[in-house]
C-alpha cells in the first residue's frame, strides 16, 4: 500500500524529469539560435554549446509570471579571440539573440 510519503516522494520525481526534460529542450533550441545567429555573422561558435546562465521571473504582455531563461555561448571571429553571445526565452518564446562584436573578453597573444 502506498503512504502519503510515498506519493510525495513519486510526485517530487515526476516533477523533477519534467524540469529537466523542458530544460534539455530550451537548451537544445537555443544551440540551434547560437548556430544560426554564429552563421549569419560569418564567426565560429566554440564548444558547439551553450549554458544555462540565468532563470529569472518577470511578468508577461498580461501581467501574469514568466520565467526568463538565458543561455550564453562563446564565439569568434578568427579563432585567437573570444566573444560572448546569448539567447534569451521569455516564457516559450524567444526574446533575444545576441552577439557583442565589441572588445573581445579573451585575446590570444599570436607573438
Amino acid at each position: 500500500m502506498w503512504t502519503l510519503g510515498d506519493l510525495f516522494i513519486l510526485i517530487l520525481v515526476v516533477a523533477a524529469i519534467g524540469v529537466w526534460i523542458q530544460h534539455d529542450r530550451f537548451r537544445r533550441r537555443a544551440l540551434s539560435l547560437a548556430r544560426q545567429a554564429t552563421e549569419r555573422g560569418d564567426v565560429q561558435l566554440l564548444d558547439q554549446s551553450v549554458s544555462l546562465r540565468r532563470v529569472s521571473v518577470s511578468r508577461g504582455d498580461r501581467g501574469w509570471p514568466r520565467l526568463v531563461r538565458r543561455f550564453d555561448f562563446e564565439f569568434s571571429r578568427n579563432g585567437f579571440d573570444r566573444f560572448h553571445g546569448f539567447v534569451e526565452f521569455a516564457g516559450e518564446r524567444v526574446s533575444a539573440v545576441e552577439l557583442d562584436l565589441g572588445d573581445p573578453h579573451w585575446q590570444h597573444d599570436r607573438s
